[in-house]
């Protein structure tokens, strides 16, 4: 990587000091004789003056055709793979979040994993080092951040991971300090449940470190099957509605903290902790007393968890250890129709660290040669207790699992002295090796190809194969029998009440996946504030572990014995415990863009710059207005803050070409494209679209975001064809940030600091039709029981101080 792309040129300096841009005596200094002549084009000993040379350089821009490249902020990554997306600060305000928890949900699309198998969390930096844990980052507020980057998985290998989830980089502001409180209650539209949250935080940012401390308490009220409208086969199930909720009853209540200290100039540390409690009750059905003295299901959830982490240099090496212990347990009372109650109890501890080492190996004929190892070691230990009238099953599994990884990045192509304008060119090789206590070896290993043909434009290609076992409680948990269960019977095409066990599987074997990614991401040069992805994936997996899939003929074919009917053939109990499929493929294309641009700024003048930092370094609580760097500086150093304004547009739209599963040798091969289905959201949708945009302009926006499910159907059914119809929903955002009214401030001062935000999920109360042949809608898949909530609105409120 070209070094000077973290600092400004000598005619970027010059430009930006005759805008009236105050630099540090130190750095006017750097500007010597050979700068002021190269901008100039004047050998040295003939250059003029540093204040004609600016005079000179502003009149070749007097049209007014300013363009300036801005600084690299410290705590961005460095890194040959271009970022997919980045956001500055009017970015990030522009979605109206309170914390970096929201700011990922709303950034979902971009940040969902490429690889094609689904995504969990995109793995989190923060200014450029690992982490403990995301209880870290959850509850910073989005004021706190000068910088979010998006970049690919390939990424994730130069910091000790395995290329599955993308990773993001939060960039902090050096001096930031507040104080909220945050307030929301909303409903559904149709009525029947109520929720409500109360979060009080506290965060400093010092050059020391920074603390962050949250609390929350979460209630969301009951909904009963009686509080929609349902449509029964049996009159009798209409008057029981009373007794069995859709939505149970709840109450959560949560604590958490976070300390980050620098231990000297190259070294920090950092703790987190967090409690939590969640209560729950569900209705289950008429108990002995009749409806008014319903079934009930009562549990508690109480989950401790910690993590701690060290970060520093070693020479040219950054290194890391991170560490983590969590205790999850777990106790669920169930009524029973002869009066009994039914008793689970479950205990899970985590614990485990890692340590990190990268850094330069040696500097090869095209650039550093880069290596990341990290050796990990975690535990698991889990025991359950089911207690029913017939009797006590327990269980007690733990599973040790030490590892070590490594990458090895080589650059391939130097282009100083490549023929031709061909770009950069590098390839990446990764491995692992896990040896879990209750299963053999996992072995993995990858490659990766990044070929940056220009600094707008880069090509991805990766391979990776991995080994993965399943769950321990997917392997052993205790089985935990639940009664009248709503439950669709494809056989018979009647919708029953049934009565399911879920739990473990002890026979489960490991899964071997194989992934092919092709990528491309572009911003066109033409185009300010336009990027461009697009990617292609083929995986394929053997011996997956799964849930139990939906009862389709095929499936009960492929598993007679988990299958329990009386003598008219009607569905009584199912096993719903996980199973392993032989086989399954998939490939798609997913593409997208990225499109913001900032307007209606002020003029305004970058603060003084501390060493290492973002213009206006030192002040206080705002931090620096100045966002990220990259084409288009100037807007966002002179204006690009949260006071301007900023439009942005994301859309992305995947396209599943192949997914098939195999069950079981001897067993017709299952097309969810085309006709079959494993789960009980009918078979796989082959478009998917996800858009999300939103303006922000002087403390006020809005942002819609809309998603597009196509719909799938499923054959064989005694009713015919189950059709699962096309799903658009839209989601609506309207927030103001009082800050920015100061004439209504002025007339209330208490509402300094505040801001409002009104949320309408599901504007249109969209509900997939699901119908069978017959065109009438089987009870399990009415809108009441799909999507109780429905159209839904909430109300915030949140001060900071």
């Amino acid at each position: 990587m070209n070094d000077n792309r973290s600092f400004l040129s000598a005619r970027t300096v010059l430009l930006a000091a005759s805008a009236g841009v105050a630099l540090p005596v130190a750095a006017a200094a750097q500007v010597g004789p050979q700068a002021v002549a190269a901008l100039v084009d004047q050998p040295a000993d003939q250059a003029p003056p540093a204040s004609e040379a600016v005079e000179n350089a502003y009149d070749d821009y007097a049209d007014g055709a300013i363009v300036v490249t801005a600084p690299r902020l410290s705590g961005q990554l460095d890194t040959d793979i271009k970022a997919e997306a980045e956001l500055d600060e009017a970015a990030i305000a522009s979605y109206g979040v309170s914390n970096v928890s929201e700011l990922l949900e709303a950034l979902a699309p971009q940040t969902r994993s490429g690889r094609g198998r689904g995504s969990g969390r995109p793995i989190i930096l923060i200014n450029g080092r690992r982490i403990g844990g995301f209880g870290e980052v959850r509850n910073l507020p989005p004021e706190a951040i000068a910088k979010v980057e998006v970049f690919p998985e390939e990424v994730a290998l130069q910091y000790g991971y395995s290329a599955d989830e993308r990773v993001v980089n939060l960039v902090l502001k050096p001096d930031f300090r507040q104080v909220s409180i945050e307030a929301e209650g909303g409903i559904p539209t149709q009525g029947g449940r109520f929720q409500s949250e109360v979060e009080p935080s506290f965060l400093a940012i010092t050059e020391r470190g920074r603390i962050n401390i949250n609390a929350g308490w979460e209630s969301k009220s009951m909904l009963r099957e009686s509080e929609r409208d349902l449509v029964y086969d049996d009159p009798a199930q209409a008057a029981e509605a009373p007794a069995r909720s859709l939505l149970g009853a709840s109450d959560e209540y949560r604590i958490d903290a976070t300390v980050q200290r620098s231990l000297n100039k190259v070294t920090d540390a950092s703790i987190n902790l967090r409690l939590d409690q969640t209560d729950t009750l569900s209705l289950l059905g008429p108990g002995p007393g009749g409806v008014g003295d319903p079934l009930t299901r009562d549990s508690r959830a109480r989950n401790l968890t910690s993590t701690a982490s060290v970060n520093g240099m070693l020479g040219d090496w950054r290194w890391s250890v991170t560490g983590n212990y969590a205790d999850a347990d777990q106790r669920t009372f169930t009524d029973r129709i002869d009066g009994s109650v039914d008793r689970f109890d479950s205990s899970q501890q985590t614990f485990g660290g890692n340590a990190n080492l990268s850094g330069t190996v040696t500097e090869g004929w095209a650039g550093p040669i880069r290596l990341s190892m990290t050796g990990s070691y975690s535990g698991l230990r889990f025991d359950s207790r089911s207690q029913r009238a017939d009797g006590v099953t327990t269980t007690d599994l733990s599973r040790d699992l030490p590892g070590v990884f490594g990458s090895l990045t080589v650059p391939l192509l130097d282009p100083d002295y490549a023929v031709g304008k061909i770009g950069t060119l590098s390839l990446t090789l990764s491995g692992q090796v896990q040896n879990p206590s209750d299963f053999a070896a996992l072995k993995s290993w990858g490659a990766n190809l990044n070929w940056g043909v220009t600094d707008s434009l880069s090509l991805i290609a990766s391979f990776n194969s991995d080994e993965a076992a399943p769950g321990i409680q997917q392997l052993g948990a205790a089985p935990l029998v639940t009664p009248a269960v709503t439950y669709y019977d494809f056989a018979t095409g009647q919708t029953v009440q049934i009565t399911t066990t879920t739990g473990g599987n002890p026979l489960l074997l490991a899964e071997q996946r194989r992934d092919l990614k092709l990528g491309l991401n572009w911003s066109p040069p033409m185009i300010d504030g336009l990027n461009l992805s697009v990617n292609y994936n083929r995986n394929k997996s053997h011996d997956t572990a799964n849930s139990f899939p939906l009862l389709t003929p095929e499936i009960e074919a492929a598993f007679p014995d988990r299958v329990t009917r009386d003598a008219n053939g009607v569905l009584v109990a199912l096993d719903q415990r996980p199973v392993n499929f032989d086989r399954a493929e998939n490939s798609q294309i997913r593409w997208g863009l990225n499109f913001g641009k900032s307007f209606g700024q002020e003029e305004q003048r970058a603060g003084p710059r501390r060493e290492g930092g973002a213009p206006g370094a030192g002040a206080p609580r705002g931090g620096p207005r100045a966002g990220g760097g990259g084409r288009g500086g100037l807007g966002r150093m002179f204006g690009g803050g949260p006071q301007g304004g900023r439009w942005q547009v994301s859309l992305y739209h995947t396209i599943k070409l192949t997914d098939t599963v195999l069950i079981r040798p001897g067993v017709p091969e299952l097309d969810l494209l085309d006709g079959s289905a494993t789960g009980s959201g009918g078979g796989s949708n082959r478009h998917l679209v996800e858009l999300d945009g939103g303006v922000f302009y002087k403390g006020m926006g809005v942002r819609l975001s809309a998603k597009y499910d196509s719909g799938s159907t499923v054959t064989g059914g005694s009713a015919g064809d189950l059709d699962f119809g096309d799903l658009a929903t839209f989601d609506l955002r309207f927030f103001v940030n009082l800050d920015q009214q100061p004439r209504l401030t002025g007339a209330l001062p208490f509402l300094k600091g505040s801001r409002l935000r009104l949320a309408i999920d599901n504007v249109f109360d969209a509900q997939r039709k699901i119908t069978d042949a017959n065109g009438v809608v089987p009870l399990n898949y009415q809108p009441g029981y799909i999507d109780p909530l429905g159209r839904y609105i909430e109300l915030e409120w949140r001060k900071t101080f």
